[in-house]
């Protein structure tokens, strides 16, 4: 007869509890592009939407996996969200702003050395299995590799606070100025949260709740467009 499985700590069912609902959470937020134009980019975030689902699947994975081998081609989507929802983001304040100098192709283009960096550290970063002090396993980013993805969101959240604050400025619409507040919010979050990951806080646990909190806000953003747009 088989032994049977240790009991599920209260820490550990509500651990994967939280990823659970950041699935429906990042379900939600994908079902708001289906509005977003042209058609490529709606391609391209909805693309990235699953993309950060399949992140909390694979936590989900390694976090009930008896070793982290047997789920080690997921590794690759772990870090799914330091790609996704800075493209997420700044194509949001394009979707609410909407200014004639501004195109879609061109925002593109501006992100993309952020976005060869995201690619590189998902696809080529030296990764390490290690014992989760409550359930399975996570994964750590050699030092190297950890100042390099700091380094570049760091750039990229001071340059999208700085637009944002820009905008709210001089942007006279409640709903959009609402939306921008929040976008800002949440990467704000998601940054302190990488600085602490950075400095070695791997058990952190908090970081799940800046990534619910930063893909409420891109729901609202992208919705606010549509609505404003008349989508």
């Amino acid at each position: 007869m088989a032994p049977l499985a240790a009991p599920m700590s209260a820490e550990a069912g509500a651990y994967l509890f939280l990823l659970g609902l950041a699935s429906g959470v990042a379900l939600l937020t994908t079902s708001a592009l289906r509005r977003v134009s042209p058609p490529w980019l709606k391609g391209l975030l909805t693309a990235s939407g699953l993309f950060v689902i399949s992140r909390y699947v694979t936590l989900a994975l390694f976090a009930t996996a008896q070793s982290p081998e047997r789920v080690w081609g997921w590794r690759h989507c772990w870090f799914a969200t330091s790609l996704a929802l800075p493209l997420q983001s700044a194509f949001a304040v394009d979707q609410l702003v909407r200014h004639p100098a501004m195109s879609p192709n061109k925002l593109l283009r501006w992100l993309s050395p952020f976005l060869l960096i995201y690619s590189a550290v998902i696809l080529f970063a030296d990764v390490e299995p290690v014992p989760d002090r409550v359930v399975g396993w996570s994964l750590r980013l050699a030092p190297a590799w950890r100042v390099v993805l700091a380094s570049a969101h760091g750039l990229f959240v001071a340059g999208f606070l700085a637009v944002c604050a820009l905008l709210i400025r001089k942007v006279p619409s409640r709903p959009i100025r609402i939306a921008l507040l929040g976008l800002a919010l949440g990467q704000a979050c998601l940054a302190l949260d990488g600085l602490l990951l950075a400095l070695g806080a791997w058990y952190f646990r908090p970081y799940l709740y800046s990534e619910l909190l930063m893909l409420i806000a891109l729901w609202h953003a992208y919705e606010t467009g549509a609505t404003l747009q008349g989508g």
